[in-house]
Formats: C-alpha cells, structure tokens, sequence
C-alpha cells in the first residue's frame, strides 16, 4: 500500500487550518481591525473548535481503520478456505 501524498492527511489539514487561524488573527490584529483582546478572544474560539473537532476526526479515522482491518481479515479469511 502506498502512503498518502502529504496534503491528503489530516495532519496535514488540521495543523494548515490552526496555522492560517491564528495568522488571519495575528494579520486582523497587527493592521488594527481587531483590538488585542478581541485577537486573543478569537484565537481561544479558534482552540475551543479544534478540541471540539479533533475527536470526531480522529473517531472517524479509528472507524475506517477498524473497517479495513475487518476487510483485510475476512479477504485472507476467504482466501484461506478456497485453498
């Protein structure tokens, strides 16, 4: 099996979406349209989902894991009682 190219994890999406929150925040807040407080506001909202998210991502990717491993078991499973 081959791996995933790079950009198709989910590593890849959740580190790139924290890290262009907290750069659209840091941007917001450095050109004046946000006070300090509201950027630091925002970036604890931009925390408060990913906690929310990271684990239906990650029970999701354990659900298809345990999918395929079933799969992989009843191919070999099948293969062995045709021989």
């Amino acid at each position: 099996m081959e791996p995933k190219p790079g950009y198709k994890t989910t590593e890849f999406w959740i580190t790139a979406v924290a890290n262009i929150g907290g750069t659209v925040v840091a941007l917001l807040v450095g050109y004046g349209i946000l006070k300090e407080e509201e950027g630091k506001l925002w970036l604890a909202l931009l925390q408060a989902l990913a906690l929310a998210i990271i684990p239906l991502v990650l029970a999701f990717i354990n659900g298809r894991y345990i999918q395929s491993r079933a799969e992989i078991k009843s191919a070999m499973h099948r293969q062995n009682n045709e021989s």
